[in-house]
This record gives C-alpha cells, structure tokens and sequence, in this order.
C-alpha cells in the first residue's frame, strides 16, 4: 500500500504518498460526490461542522483496498435539525485513486445530537446497512471476554481498535478501580494478552493498532504547563509492543513531540502523525505490519485529530 487517504470530519481528504513520505494533495468530497453533491459543501474552507459530514467505513479484509474502493458514511446536510438533532446520511462507494463516485444507499437520518453518525455493520445477506442501535458493541465485547480466562477481571471493557481478527481493548482491572490498563484479544488463538507498562505515568494513552494487529503503538504523552494552562501532548517517546503485549522497540523523535497525533500505522512500518493544521510527519519504526484493514470506532474527530484513513494501492 503507498497511498494514504485521510479523510476528516468536515469532508476534506488529504492524499499521503507514503513512499515519498509527503502529501500530494487536499480535495473536498463535496467536489466529488455528484449534483448536488452527497457530502455538504463547505461555506468557508476549514469550517468544523456540528456533527461528522463524511467517515470512511472499512471492510474487515484487504479486498476493498486492493480494488480500489473506498466507502463513506456521508451527509449531504451541513448542519442537524435543530428541533430533533438528527441528521440523514447516506453510503457512498468510490473508486480510487480518481474518486469517482460509483453509487449511493439511502442510510436514513440519525439522531447526532445525542448519538454518532450511523455505523455499518455487513448482515448476513451480504448487504452492507446501519447497525442497529440497540447492539453496543462494548457490550458484546465483555460477553466474549467471559469466555476467556482472565476475561471477567476486565471489567468496563471497550473495543478501540480491530485487525485482523485482534481487538486493541482499553478496560479497568478489578483490582484497581482506578487503573486503566490495555490489552490484545487474538481471537483465533483464543487469549488475551495485556500490554505491559501500559499506561505508566502516560495520563491519556495514545495507541495505535497496527494493520494486521500484530503491533500497538503507544505515542506517549504527558501534561505540558504552559503560561498558567495545562495541555496534554506527545513527548516524543514511541514503545512498540507485538502481539505477545511485550515492548520490541523503543524511540524517541522530537519531529513528532508537541501538538502532533497519531493517526495511522502504514504496512511498510511508518507511524503518521498529523498537526491538524493539513501537515503530516511519518516515522519509522524499523518493522513490516500486515495489510488488512483497521477498524477504528472513534474517528469521529471534530477537533481534527482523529480522522479516519483508506490505504490504497499502485
């Protein structure tokens, strides 16, 4: 996979060649989705709506991204209803690197007032549909965890982050009601494991799932105190972790120390950071990932730091 797509909230996708380590270019979806377009226009450039305009969705296998196809969950409305808070959404299919709007699913309208734009979900049928809200997912996670040894212990378990059948887990352990801890469900091989040293003095704990879930990136970061305000950013300090929750790798790149955040691990082994300002810079972290998708439930990311990603190929 060389070409990265970052797609945010607010309908602006930036293209990341990852080869030359640079961004190529930054379009609207709205230039691209049709008359009148599917994703709303922007009125004023770099304009943060009230609620997700566009989010990519992800298919749990590579397939999509080998045929050049990208999903997103888009709205075509720039602001929700102010008498229900709802807003309608609809599943757009594009093919890239042209994006070219192939086709369009009517998803419904959605209350963003007090929920998320809608998630998809495959049904049995093969047909790609919301999922219903009544399913929670952190639910269903801590049901699977009791069928594991260890698992009742997690208790307030939450899904971050899946790849490859392995699930990124943040949770509290019983006997800490205070601690946050993080761990790995390998699915096939039926275990958990935690990541050690995890989240140590790092107050709010950035981890990255890597494609193929087989490595977790743990961007550390810490309080700055700035003129009388407290601000929460990286150090600088990068810990690799494989599947075994064990550290391989530790580095520290002052490029990446400050406002910068994590927002993809590539399969050739870079770590991407974005300022939230449209610059990017990529390290190396010495080791291959896979190529399978990462789902990412939190990619909502009004505040510009948690975009969703597509990797393409060519």
């Amino acid at each position: 996979m060389h070409h990265l797509y970052v797609v945010y909230c607010n309908g602006t996708v930036d293209h990341l060649d990852l080869a030359k380590q640079t961004k190529v270019t930054s379009f609207q979806l709205s230039d691209h989705s049709g008359s009148p377009p599917s994703v709303a226009k922007l009125p004023v450039a770099g304009m943060r709506p009230d609620s997700c305009l566009a989010r990519p969705f992800t298919l749990t296998d590579a397939k999509a991204q080998d045929e050049g196809m990208a999903f997103i969950v888009a709205s075509a409305q720039l602001q929700r209803d102010d008498s229900s808070g709802h807003k309608s959404y609809s599943l757009l299919n594009f093919s890239v690197p042209a994006w070219t709007l192939q086709g369009q699913q009517d998803l419904g309208s959605f209350d963003v007032l007090n929920g998320t734009p809608p998630r998809i979900t495959r049904g049995a049928d093969g047909r790609l549909r919301p999922q219903p809200a009544e399913i929670d997912p952190a639910a269903e996670l801590r049901a699977e965890l009791n069928q594991h040894a260890g698992g009742a212990t997690m208790t307030f378990a939450t899904p971050l982050a899946t790849s490859a059948n392995t699930v990124l887990i943040g949770y509290t352990a019983s006997q800490d009601a205070h601690g946050a801890a993080y761990a790995l469900l390998h699915r096939t091989q039926r275990s958990i494991v935690q990541i050690e040293g995890v989240p140590g003095s790092d107050p709010e704990p950035a981890l990255t799932l890597a494609p193929g879930g087989q490595f977790v990136l743990h961007s550390v970061r810490a309080f700055n105190y700035k003129q009388g305000s407290r601000q929460l950013t990286t150090t600088g300090e990068l810990k690799l972790y494989g599947a075994d929750g064990r550290l391989v790798s530790q580095q520290t790149d002052e490029r990446v120390a400050g406002d910068w955040h994590p927002i993809a691990l590539t399969p050739q082994g870079l770590a991407v950071y974005t300022d939230r300002h449209g610059n990017y810079r990529f390290v190396s972290l010495g080791h291959m990932f896979g190529v399978e998708p990462v789902q990412d439930p939190n990619t909502d990311d009004l505040d510009g730091t948690r975009p969703g990603v597509i990797y393409a190929g060519g």
